[in-house]
């Protein structure tokens, strides 16, 4: 199964080169990745079309998602490999400030080390099209989204970081 996936994944970067980032802009396999600018909890700002070059990885979440908790300790380990082109954000689609602080106040077990972007209004997870949290997408050197995955997955596993290796030296 995990070949396949991984099959799967390499077909889509390979077929993303395809595509020019232009007018097809949507959250779906082979589009660009719409643009955002946000500002991160410890106030930085992030515009995802100035990662253009590196392969990017978007994940909303929320403080209230069990999965979405679940998830975190997997990215943050992904992260920690230190992949070199390759950036990661999470966008916390909590109401406010207070809500992020005191999760992460209540759970001092979890770490995220990548920035997390405050999402607080909405309007980048609905203009991603993003109903449901954990939502993760994989945007590729070219801003073109290669792969979007809903729910729950083990990120930390081997042939994913062999898979961004790839798609970060394409």
């Amino acid at each position: 199964m995990r070949y396949l996936l991984f099959s799967f994944l390499l077909w889509g970067s390979c077929h993303s080169l395809a595509y020019a980032c232009d007018q097809n802009i949507g959250s779906k396999d082979g589009q660009c990745a719409p643009n955002f600018t946000l500002q991160a909890t410890d106030g930085r700002i992030f515009e995802l079309k100035k990662q253009l070059g590196k392969v990017v990885i978007v994940n909303f979440w929320a403080t209230w998602c069990e999965p979405c908790i679940e998830e975190l300790p997997a990215l943050n380990k992904l992260y920690q490999k230190k992949i070199e082109n390759v950036e990661f954000v999470s966008v916390s689609i909590d109401s406010n400030q207070a809500a992020i602080d005191r999760f992460f106040a209540m759970n001092k077990g979890i770490k995220v080390e990548f920035p997390i972007l405050k999402d607080f209004d909405k309007k980048t997870a609905n203009q991603w099209g993003t109903n449901k949290v954990p939502e993760t997408y994989i945007i590729d050197k070219n801003g073109v989204v290669v792969h979007k995955e809903i729910g729950i997955r083990e990120w930390d596993e081997g042939i994913t970081s062999k898979y961004l290796k790839l798609l970060a030296t394409q």
